[in-house]
Formats: structure tokens, C-alpha cells, sequence
């Protein structure tokens, strides 16, 4: 994958975040707040912690770091793939998401 290639999955990413975070709020009734700073996605919560969504260009790498872990996506040509657990993005997301706002998030 190009970088430029690259960066357009990062932008379609960051895109989706703000999506979801937004369906969340409105469906769900609950306090986040997305801060898109460059290369760096703040997912910030009620409670102050934050989930931090990075990419990592020179690795072709999305990272997601939150107060319970932290993975590491390469893209697999239809999702973004965790390195370790094989896990996809969205659901790590989703997953940790539910646990910083106290309800299951999808």
C-alpha cells in the first residue's frame, strides 16, 4: 500500500469514528467527544479517560490505545486487522469503547 493510499484509509477511518461517535450520542444518549488533531483521534468520555486512535504511516498502521491495552492494525485489503488477536478494528472500538461510556456500544 502506498502512503498515499494509505493516509485515504486513515481519512475514511477518522470519517467513520466521527460517524459512529455521533449515532452513539444521539441513540444512545451518552457523553463522547471526538478530537481529530492530524494524525491523532481523541475519543474522550464522561468520566475524562480517553481512547487515542493513531495512524502510524510509516508502518501502514492504525494504533488504538486505551486505558485497558493498546493494539496495532495492519489493513488486510477489506478490514483493519490487530496484529495479535486477530480482532478487527470496529469491534476492539466498539468494545472499549462501551466499557469507558458503562454500555455495550455496536
Amino acid at each position: 500500500m502506498t502512503e498515499s493510499e494509505f493516509l485515504d484509509r486513515v481519512a475514511s477511518v477518522w470519517r467513520d469514528i466521527e460517524t459512529r461517535v455521533d449515532q452513539w450520542v444521539q441513540q444512545l444518549d451518552v457523553d463522547i467527544e471526538v478530537n481529530p488533531a492530524g494524525p491523532v483521534m481523541e475519543i474522550e468520555f464522561a468520566s475524562g479517560r480517553k481512547i487515542v486512535v493513531n495512524a502510524q504511516t510509516p508502518m501502514r498502521q492504525v494504533w488504538l490505545a486505551s486505558p485497558r491495552g493498546a493494539w496495532h492494525f495492519n489493513w488486510t485489503g477489506d478490514m483493519w486487522q490487530d496484529t495479535r488477536s486477530t480482532a478487527d478494528f470496529w469491534s476492539v472500538l466498539s468494545d472499549q469503547a462501551g466499557i469507558e461510556a458503562d454500555q455495550r456500544l455496536s
